[in-house]
């Protein structure tokens, strides 16, 4: 009989030593505090674990979770090897130096000589044996991780952890449920199939981040009994809802509340309510003190309060090297693919969230320029 996709995830850990865990760029707290959750359930199993997640930097309402520990990006991959066949002449002395982009090596035989022929050079295995992929829709979500090693990717084994309907099952082994309400409703499965007793107070607090942060505090849809169970199992086993809470909802400072009044105030709709969006000018952000980097929680709020919501969009000014860009966030709430739908603009990001800049239009025309492509992609999807 075949293995389920559980069991193989289970085999593929137990065969492996050290494993690979990244999410996409565009990252969720969903992703974070579930690979933070996976990987200290990985190092109890004693397996060597390394989080990386494309130029990543903490968000300040998840300052508290333990995200010193995740790279930037993937470093010394592999080793290349240098071998030389010392069966007829040994090795009397040996040093090095390099100049112009040039590493010279210098041996020197006890007796005798070297020659060419005595010299192999080999690329070592890769560092990791495992990938285990979360909370990503695609392997192009992951940003420079995969770009710039593709070929790791491709000739190792991948687990791809996610409960997107947006989810394109890249993984050699696809652990993914479309009726979970996070990804860290999996990944509590899978602990729990492993030993559900490595789930301590760090852990739970981890996986209950993950949840609250992926059902907006239990508003969306998606929330079912299964998710209530498990998020009351957590808090029993120690996790610390109340500084959840207080870190995700509760510390939020003036400067963002005013923020969000600038783009309350201005929100507009259309088709129904299934677009909605607004503008913000590089003046808001100077008399709001805030930062663009602060519109990823509005929108937030906004899939909460509109249900029928299909796509949201931000435009906005910002500055860059003295120059004045217009850029934009395009969140697909529904079924729809934001990177498709922005491609016209050269985006970036995944299915869910696209990013991208445009230059030379001032703010104005820029939003009919966006609005008019978005009606465009909705109304007649290709």
């Amino acid at each position: 009989m075949a293995l389920s996709n559980l069991q193989q995830t289970l085999e593929l850990i137990k065969q492996n030593k050290t494993i690979l865990l990244t999410f996409k760029q565009d990252w969720t707290g969903d992703a974070l505090s579930g690979a933070l959750a996976l990987a200290e359930v990985l190092n109890k199993l004693g397996k060597q674990v390394e989080i990386v997640c494309a130029d990543f930097q903490i968000s300040t309402n998840l300052s508290f979770l333990p995200a010193a520990v995740i790279k930037k990006n993937i470093t010394s991959l592999q080793k290349f090897i240098i071998s030389i066949d010392t069966s007829a002449t040994k090795i009397g002395e040996f040093n090095y130096d390099s100049e112009e982009n040039k590493l010279n090596i210098y041996l020197t035989p006890e007796s005798g000589a070297f020659n060419p022929q005595d010299v192999t050079t080999a690329t070592a295995n890769y560092k990791y044996d495992l990938v285990i992929i979360v909370d990503s829709p695609d392997l192009e979500s992951l940003g420079e991780v995969y770009e710039q090693h593709a070929d790791f990717f491709y000739n190792t084994p991948k687990i791809n952890l996610d409960n997107s309907n947006k989810n394109e099952y890249f993984g050699n082994v696809n652990l993914v449920n479309l009726a979970a309400a996070a990804s860290c409703e999996i990944i509590y499965e899978l602990i729990k199939a492993i030993n559900e007793n490595l789930i301590d107070e760090n852990i739970a607090t981890y996986l209950l981040t993950g949840i609250i942060s992926a059902t907006k505090n239990f508003k969306v849809a998606g929330v079912t009994p299964r998710t209530l169970n498990l998020a009351s199992w957590l808090i029993a086993r120690g996790a610390r809802r109340e500084q959840i809470i207080q870190n995700l909802y509760q510390n939020r400072y003036l400067s963002t509340l005013k923020l969000w009044g600038r783009v309350l105030s201005r929100l507009n709709n259309d088709l129904d309510d299934k677009l909605v969006w607004s503008v913000l000018s590089r003046q808001d952000f100077l008399e709001t003190s805030t930062a663009p980097e602060e519109l990823v929680e509005v929108i937030d709020e906004l899939i909460v309060s509109m249900p029928k919501t299909e796509i949201i969009a931000l435009i906005y000014e910002d500055k860059k090297n003295g120059l004045n860009e217009i850029k934009a966030i395009v969140y697909s709430a529904k079924n729809l693919n934001a990177l498709k739908i922005t491609e016209k603009f050269n985006s970036t990001g995944n299915q869910t969230i696209a990013k991208f800049t445009l230059t030379n239009i001032n703010l104005a025309e820029a939003e009919r320029l966006i609005l008019a492509e978005i009606k465009t992609k909705i109304q007649f999807p290709i």
